[in-house]
C-alpha cells in the first residue's frame, strides 16, 4: 500500500468523500499572530420534525483546550454515537441459530473477562464500575455487552468459593448444566488487570509533538455515549473480500512489525531532535500539519492512493454503521431531544451524505473549534520560513489532489 502511512495516519482527519462537498469540515487559519486548525461540527434538524443531529468532526491529536471544547459541545445532546473500532467479541453476541449464539458468547466473554481482569465485584453493575476506573472507552464497549447471545444477563459466580471470579452464560437452556448449545459458558475473569491504554502511533505522535490524544482526553465512560462502529473482525473480513490484507494497517497504527517500528523510532526522536535545533523541528511539524490537514482533497488524494478497497472500508461501510446505530437510538428513545455523531473529520462528509438520504434537514449551527495553534512570536522559525513551509506543504497537498 503506497502512502499507507500518510493515509492512515492523516486521512482520518481529512475528507473521505469523492463527492464534491461544498462544505469542508476542516481549514487551517492564518493571520499576523500564526495559524491553527480548525474542525468543524454542525447540527442538522428534519424539516418533519425530530431529534437535531450533530456531526461532530474530531482528529486524534491535538491540544488539551481543543478536546474541552468537544466535550463542552456534546453536553448540548442527549447522546452521543462515537467511532472506535470494536476489538474481537465487542458486538453483542447473537446468532441464527443457538450453535452461533453459543460462540458468539464465547468469544464475547473472552473479552469481556480480559476487561473486568482485576474487578472483585459479585455483580455485572460493581463489575462496570470498577472498569470504568481504569479504561473509560472501554466502560462504553462493555455497557452494550451486558448479556449473552440469548439475550440473558451475565452472572458472575467465585471459583470453588476462592477469590477468583467467572463469568457465566447458562447456555440456550439458560439453566446451569446442561450439554451441546446447553452447556454452561464459563470464563474466568483474570486475577490481574491488563494494560489498557491503546493508541499506539498516534499516542506516540501526540506524545512527540507536546500534544494529546484523543482517548486520553474524551469522557468514553459517560453513560450517555454509545459506540457505533464495526469490529476488527468485521474491518479485516472486509478488506480480505477485496484482496486486502488489515495486517499492514493493524501493524503500524500499532508499532508493530518493521514499519511500525521504524516510525516509532522516528516520532520517538523527535523531542531530543527539537531540543538539539532549538524547538524548530516541533515548530516545522505542526505548521505543515496545519497547512496539510486543511486541505481536505491533499487527504482525498492520500485515500485513493490506496485503492478503492481502502476507503469502502475506512470510511464508507463504517460510515454506514455509525448511521445504523445513529437510526437505532432515535427509534429506540421517544425522548431524544438531541443526538451526536462523534467521528473523525474524515468521515463526515459522507455521514452528511447519508443523514441527507434519511430525509430533508436542515443545518441550524454549525461551529468551528481549534484544534491545535501555531504562534509566530513564541516559534524560532522566522515569518518567511513558515511561509516557505506553508508553500511546500501546499505543493505536495496538490500533488497528494491529482
Amino acid at each position: 500500500m503506497n502512502g499507507l502511512l500518510f493515509a492512515c495516519v492523516l486521512a482520518t482527519s481529512g475528507s473521505g468523500s469523492e463527492k464534491v462537498e461544498p462544505l469542508g469540515w476542516m481549514r487551517p487559519v492564518w493571520n499576523e499572530a500564526g495559524g491553527q486548525l480548525e474542525i468543524a461540527a454542525r447540527a442538522y434538524e428534519p424539516v418533519d420534525g425530530g431529534p437535531r443531529v450533530w456531526l461532530v468532526g474530531v482528529i486524534h491529536i491535538g491540544e488539551p483546550a481543543y478536546y474541552d471544547a468537544v466535550e463542552l459541545l456534546l453536553t448540548e445532546s442527549d447522546r452521543t454515537v462515537f467511532e472506535s473500532v470494536l476489538p474481537t467479541g465487542g458486538l453483542p453476541p447473537g446468532g441464527a441459530d443457538d450453535v452461533e449464539r453459543a460462540e458468539q458468547t464465547e468469544v464475547t466473554a473472552d473479552l469481556l473477562a480480559g476487561m473486568l481482569a482485576g474487578s472483585q465485584a459479585s455483580d455485572w453493575n460493581g463489575a462496570i464500575a470498577s472498569l470504568a476506573a481504569d479504561g473509560p472507552r472501554m466502560v462504553g464497549i462493555a455497557r452494550t455487552l451486558d448479556r449473552d447471545g440469548w439475550g440473558r444477563p451475565w452472572v458472575l459466580t467465585r471459583v470453588d468459593h476462592g477469590s477468583t471470579r467467572q463469568l457465566v452464560s447458562f447456555g440456550a437452556d439458560g439453566c446451569p448444566g446442561g450439554e451441546g448449545v446447553s452447556a454452561d459458558i464459563m470464563v474466568e475473569i483474570l486475577a490481574t488487570k491488563p494494560d489498557l491504554a491503546d493508541g499506539g502511533l498516534q499516542r506516540t505522535m501526540a506524545e512527540s509533538l507536546g500534544l494529546v490524544f484523543q482517548l486520553d482526553e474524551l469522557p468514553y465512560g459517560n453513560m450517555s455515549w454509545t459506540p457505533g462502529d464495526m469490529s476488527i473482525d468485521e474491518v479485516g473480513a472486509a478488506f480480505e473480500a477485496r484482496g486486502e490484507r488489515i495486517e499492514d494497517l493493524t501493524d503500524l497504527l500499532s508499532e508493530k512489525g518493521l514499519v511500525g517500528g521504524l516510525v516509532r523510532g522516528i516520532f520517538g526522536m523527535i523531542p531530543t531532535l527539537d531540543a538539539f535545533f532549538g524547538g524548530r523541528v516541533v515548530d516545522t511539524i505542526r505548521v505543515v500539519l496545519i497547512e496539510t490537514l486543511g486541505n481536505e482533497s491533499a487527504i482525498n488524494g492520500a485515500l485513493s492512493m490506496q485503492g478503492p478497497a481502502f476507503k469502502e472500508v475506512l470510511i464508507d461501510l463504517r460510515n454506514e454503521r455509525a448511521m445504523q446505530i445513529t437510526d437505532s437510538e432515535i427509534a429506540t428513545n421517544d425522548e431524544l431531544k438531541s443526538i451526536a455523531v462523534l467521528y473523525g473529520a474524515g468521515h463526515l462528509s459522507g455521514l452528511a451524505e447519508l443523514l441527507a438520504e434519511r430525509g430533508d434537514y436542515t443545518m441550524v449551527d454549525e461551529r468551528w473549534i481549534p484544534a491545535m495553534h501555531f504562534k509566530i512570536n513564541d516559534s524560532p522559525l522566522s515569518r518567511g520560513e513558515v511561509d516557505l513551509l506553508r508553500g511546500f506543504a501546499g505543493r505536495v497537498s496538490q500533488l497528494g489532489a491529482r
